[in-house]
C-alpha cells in the first residue's frame, strides 16, 4: 500500500462495505474501517535489510508488484537544484548530525507522519 488512503480503499473493496458503500455514512464507513484495520497485520521496516528475502520480493523486487516512482530535482534555477541536492545529502548521508538537526528543526511543519 502507498499510503493510508490507499489501504482504506483496499479495505472497503475486500469487504463486506463495498455493498453498501453508498447507503454509509462517512461516520460508518470509517469504523468499518477502523475495524478491519484491527484484524489486519500491518509490518513496518527501518529498512529493506531488516525483511526476510520473500518480504522484499514480493513487496520490492517484483516486477508484477513494485511501484517505481521517479524523484527529480525541483525544476527552475540552478540554486533550487542545489537546494535540493543539500537536502538529500543531509537525508541520505552519512553524517548523523546534520540528519538528526533537519529532523529537529521540521518536526512540527510535519503533516503526514507514519509511526
Amino acid at each position: 500500500m502507498k499510503d493510508e488512503k490507499d489501504l482504506e480503499n483496499f479495505i472497503i473493496k475486500n469487504s463486506n462495505a463495498q455493498d453498501k458503500k453508498r447507503k454509509l455514512s462517512s461516520k460508518e464507513l470509517s469504523k468499518i474501517v477502523e475495524e478491519e484495520k484491527q484484524k489486519l497485520s500491518i509490518q513496518r521496516f527501518k529498512g529493506l535489510g531488516e525483511m526476510n528475502p520473500e518480504e522484499l520480493w514480493q513487496t520490492t523486487l517484483n516486477p508484477d508488484n513494485r511501484n517505481l516512482l521517479k524523484v527529480q530535482y525541483s525544476n527552475g534555477t540552478k540554486e533550487k537544484s542545489k537546494e535540493d541536492q543539500k537536502i538529500i545529502s543531509i537525508l541520505m548521508g552519512d553524517e548523523v548530525a546534520p540528519r538528526r538537526e533537519f529532523i529537529t528543526s521540521n518536526a512540527l511543519d510535519v503533516a503526514n507522519l507514519d509511526i
